[in-house]
């Protein structure tokens, strides 16, 4: 009888480890030959730990919009290449107190760079940069999930500071922003609901995960005339649209449904449904 390996991982392991689902590794294995699991005599499936650790480099890739059939080819080396956008040096000394776990630099430095450099420039050229470089070594094992779940809150408390320092503006009209059922990424909705607010827009943060009919009838109560929704790589494809498609359905006559986040240029596009580019507001 052949002798199984020591050490290896389940798939449920897997998927705890990268945020993949079980159907995603298995469709990966079937079109791109990788993962090569090892089958034990029962026929399940187990993992090395190398396979984990690239698969998580794959997943932060698929987060950030590159197609699996680029990243499942790549080297390493391209991998992390494909995955580091390039931070100015304001984002060093934050990701430094990432490591350390440093709460009180996170904020002060966060909070620095955010009155030195405004809103928008600061969510471009420090959150962004910061976010990949913090994926970055969560996939390579060098930090845990608890310092990127972390740093998250940190952000998701000052977004929320700076957004109630905007007032509505006569004429700018009035956002609901939400996510669908099973979408939990939160960030990139406060990122959106500061841009709007920023630009005069009365906004109404509903939050994450939350049924069509909800979105719907607080859209219908809070009498916004556009919904907003957040979209990340995990939410996009046919099911994500076949709930677009609901929502709008759903909505009072003259409210505009519009999308936004690394998902959207995954999901086909719906008829009647805006894009969101960006920060740049509509």
């Amino acid at each position: 009888m052949a002798k199984v390996e020591t050490g290896l991982l389940s798939i449920g392991d897997i998927c705890s480890e990268t945020g993949l689902s079980a159907d995603v590794i298995r469709v990966w294995e079937r079109r791109y030959g990788f993962p090569e699991p090892v089958r034990l005599p029962s026929g399940h499936r187990r993992y090395r730990g190398e396979d984990l650790h690239r698969l998580r480099l794959m997943a932060e890739a698929v987060a950030q919009g590159h197609r699996p059939s680029v990243i499942t080819r790549a080297t390493e080396a391209e991998l992390k290449g494909l995955l580091v956008r390039e931070g100015g040096a304001r984002v060093e000394p934050v990701f430094q107190a990432v490591v350390a776990m440093d709460t009180p630099a996170i904020r002060e430095r966060l909070a620095e760079a955010l009155a030195h450099m405004g809103w928008k420039p600061f969510l471009q050229e420090v959150v962004s940069p910061l976010l990949d470089r913090v994926g970055m070594a969560w996939a390579e094992g060098s930090i845990g999930i608890h310092h990127e779940h972390l740093v998250t809150e940190v952000l998701e408390d000052l977004l929320r500071e700076r957004r109630l320092d905007f007032r509505p503006a006569a004429g700018r009209g009035a956002v609901l922003l939400a996510t669908l059922p099973g979408e939990r990424h939160r960030l990139g909705l406060l990122m959106a609901a500061l841009a709007y607010a920023a630009s005069g827009v009365r906004t109404e943060l509903l939050g994450v995960d939350l049924p069509v009919a909800s979105i719907a009838h607080a859209a219908r109560t809070l009498k916004t005339d556009r919904v907003a929704v957040s979209l990340s790589i995990q939410s996009s494809g046919e099911t994500t649209r076949q709930l677009l498609l609901d929502l709008k359905d759903r909505l009072p006559a003259g409210c505009r449904l519009i999308i936004g986040g690394q998902g959207t240029a995954r999901t086909r596009r719906v008829e009647g449904v805006e894009r969101m580019v960006g920060l740049e507001v509509i």
